[in-house]
């Protein structure tokens, strides 16, 4: 259930699963982070985010630069509006801290702002789908936050 987490960090593959619906194999990817987010509406916990992560829903996943409609978008954007999602900027000390992740575990600049972000925020749990971050953070000693896939019908394994 939720109270496995206080401060979930969502990055944007999560989202993205969201906005595509995606399903990978028997997992429903989408269906899953809907969960997440109704219980952030609900008030049982807010979500966090970076501002980069409005960035990198643009656009489909896989689709090269193929921008979604206009019309998609301006919902996107205003989705991020909820209260209950919590914006943390990037700034230089986030990019500092990126830097030296990408530097001395081979992050992509992406993932090390995200992860930078979350750490800044002060979030428990840092959910997201991506594989070669899971493969890259588990190098990283005294890691002050857990890093997991949104799993099942509370939305975390």
């Amino acid at each position: 259930m939720a109270e496995k987490f206080r401060k979930p960090y969502i990055e944007s593959s999560v989202f993205i699963s969201l906005i595509n619906d995606e399903i990978s194999g028997d997992v429903e990817r989408g269906k899953i982070t809907a969960c997440l987010l109704s219980q952030a509406e609900a008030g049982i916990f807010p979500i966090y985010t970076s501002t980069m992560t409005i960035v990198e829903v643009h656009k489909k996943r896989g689709e090269g630069y193929t921008p979604l409609d206009s019309q998609r978008s301006e919902l996107i954007l205003s989705f991020f509006e909820h209260d209950y999602i919590k914006m943390i900027d990037v700034d230089r000390r986030i990019g500092e801290e990126a830097h030296r992740y990408c530097q001395k575990y081979g992050l992509m600049p992406v993932d090390a702002v995200h992860l930078a972000s979350a750490i800044r925020g002060g979030c428990d749990i840092f959910l997201t789908w991506d594989k070669s971050l899971f493969a890259k953070a588990s190098q990283i000693e005294d890691l002050s936050i857990l890093i997991a896939e949104p799993m099942g019908d509370d939305g975390v394994e």
